[in-house]
């Protein structure tokens, strides 16, 4: 079971991640965005760059943003995150340049589609139980795009 606190800063469901940084071979703490309306998990270029990481093998994309109808981005794979004690490996990623910098992170569907959610706002808690099936009627790359990452 992940538990996540709810920090509403800026007004907007925010949570703290680990994502893992290849510069200090461990994981670092990060501000995110909760975010059910992002298809795919999403990370500001300049903080993904100082994770150390590079774009020489991102692929080109294009996204709608609540700010942009159209935005060019990178389609990245960082090596793994933590939500709580989870670890989830290969996790797909969209870089760049976000408008706000108070979440550098938005965690969207990919990984919280694997889930049982519940927010409780009174107490400022996401807990998240696994519910991952991976049979061919839960996952449809037609409709949904390729949201795959690898919970271990």
């Amino acid at each position: 079971m992940v538990k996540l606190d709810i920090n509403f800063k800026r007004h907007n469901l925010g949570i703290l991640v680990n994502v893992w940084n290849k510069n200090k071979n461990q994981f670092e703490e990060i501000d995110a965005l909760f975010d059910t309306g992002a298809h795919i998990c999403a990370i500001d270029t300049e903080v993904f760059l100082n994770l150390g990481y590079t774009l020489d093998e991102a692929k080109k994309s294009f996204i709608s943003t609540a700010t942009q109808p159209r935005e060019k981005a990178d389609r990245v794979v960082i090596d793994k995150m933590m939500l709580d004690n989870t670890e989830i490996e290969s996790v797909l990623f969209n870089t760049f340049e976000f408008p706000l910098t108070s979440h550098p992170v938005i965690l969207g569907m990919n990984i919280i589609r694997h889930f049982e959610i519940n927010m409780n706002f009174k107490e400022k808690l996401i807990t998240m139980r696994e519910n991952y099936d991976d049979n061919d009627d839960y996952y449809d790359a037609e409709i949904f795009g390729d949201w795959r990452t690898n919970i271990i």
